[in-house]
């Protein structure tokens, strides 16, 4: 197959690419941002050898797991991580990302050789936090590289006499290749390094694991061509309220994915919690404006307290503010409590929290937002703890959720015996079943 050179131009902003120059960019409407390229361009006509076809009854070994070191992440991740895949951990500044790192280098590193590169920090700073997390010289094969020029860690990484198993870029913005002109961070330099970076793993049966930093909305930063680049997407959040740190896995090729796995972060290092049941019950207190639900996060069910405060506005305009809940879906909810039940609760300041500040986006959630709203509006609450279950929708009426026979057994399993759900034909003792939000409001505010 013979070659055509084609010239060519990169937005280095965004990624634009067009075949002809152009001052501003059509795309995120930056001007002089184009940067021109040469591609090779490949004449069809000429005959090359086919690639090969592979069948399912063809004998194809299962890749090989490695273990992270954490229970309870092989467990999320299906067996650990995988042999030669690219993984991209994603998480605002602080929120502990490089702590995480150390530790899994020093986990895999006692079976495996371990290249770590460090783009941010001096070495006095790496050395220090892996002296602090206790990770022993004389058992781990580590080798900690501080550059930011790809081309000089691929020749760092061609001339050893052994190959790495595992490769960590910490941080994939820091990183940059001389074959282009623009800055490192930039759209174009993030795209083409972990192109370049994840096909030379593959080839190789290295797995590679690159940081990438979050803008101020919480979204990966970079071109959204970065996340269908790589494997698997970690992404690190922080529980501003309890100081958890949170790990959702965004996606997965290896596994299912919207898992979530929770971290307390002690002076050792990252502690997985394996025992959250009570996590965010502890300080959970039976009163107006308060109630229990169970969501859902990937194959969790975690229990969450949701508070609500109904007040008169001091301002002008009321004001809505949310920790943990979405937002929309508050304003949803309040627009149905007043257009079907005629409630006075539009005009009101109206504060909602989750405990922790534990981010839900399960709609299960829905009819108890509703009932810690009604409970704080006419200031009564139930004599014993009550765990409401179940989606409003817009006409008012009790929606049936997911899993809700697994959600009523764990409520028992707390030792809650008041709870309500939507109306269904599932048979369970000590639960009251609400059809629309008027049976709701009859049953405990009238």
């Amino acid at each position: 197959m013979s070659k055509k050179k084609q010239n060519y131009f990169v937005c280095s902003e965004c990624g634009y690419e067009s075949t002809k120059w152009f001052a501003k960019c059509p795309s995120c409407n930056e001007w002089n941002t184009a940067v021109e390229f040469t591609a090779d361009i490949f004449d069809n006509k000429v005959k090359s050898t086919p690639s090969e076809i592979l069948f399912l009854t063809d004998n194809i070994k299962e890749p090989k797991k490695i273990n992270t070191g954490f229970k309870e992440l092989n467990e999320i991740l299906y067996g650990g991580f995988v042999e030669g895949a690219i993984y991209l951990l994603a998480g605002e500044p602080g929120i502990g990302k490089s702590t995480f790192l150390t530790q899994i280098s020093s986990n895999v590193s006692q079976k495996n050789f371990v290249i770590y590169v460090s783009g941010e920090e001096s070495a006095e700073q790496v050395f220090q936090r892996f002296k602090r997390l206790n990770v022993k010289s004389d058992k781990n094969k580590i080798g900690l590289v501080f550059e930011n020029s790809l081309e000089k860690i691929v020749a760092l990484l061609e001339n050893l006499e052994e190959k790495p198993d595992f490769l960590i870029i910490d941080s994939i913005q820091t990183i940059k290749s001389d074959n282009f002109s623009s800055y490192a961070g930039s759209v174009l330099q993030v795209k083409e390094v972990t192109r370049y970076l994840s096909e030379y793993c593959k080839k190789r049966g290295i797995t590679l694991i690159i940081v990438g930093h979050v803008t101020k909305g919480g979204i990966i930063a970079g071109p959204k061509i970065l996340e269908h680049m790589v494997d698997a997407v970690l992404q690190f959040e922080l529980e501003k309220t309890s100081g958890l740190r949170m790990m959702r896995i965004l996606k997965n090729r290896y596994g299912p994915t919207d898992e979530i796995l929770m971290f307390e972060m002690t002076q050792k290092g990252l502690k997985p919690i394996s025992e959250y049941t009570h996590y965010f019950l502890k300080d959970y207190k039976n009163a107006s404006g308060n109630v229990l639900t169970i969501v859902k996060e990937g194959s969790k069910l975690i229990p969450i307290e949701i508070q609500a405060l109904v007040s008169k506005p001091v301002y002008g305009n009321p004001r809505r503010v949310t920790s943990g809940a979405p937002l929309d879906r508050l304003l949803m909810i309040i627009a149905v409590l007043s257009k079907r039940l005629r409630l006075p609760i539009e005009s009101k300041d109206i504060f909602l929290s989750t405990s922790g500040g534990f981010k839900i986006s399960d709609t299960s959630s829905d009819l108890a937002i509703a009932y810690a709203l009604l409970s704080s509006l006419f200031d009564i609450t139930t004599n014993e703890s009550i765990v409401v279950l179940g989606e409003i929708g817009l006409d008012g009426n009790i929606r049936n959720i997911r899993d809700l026979e697994k959600r009523i057994d764990f409520a028992k399993k707390l030792g809650v015996e008041n709870i309500v759900i939507p109306t269904s034909k599932i048979a369970a003792t000590n639960t009251l079943k609400i059809s629309n939000l008027s049976s709701l409001v009859k049953k405990f505010f009238s």
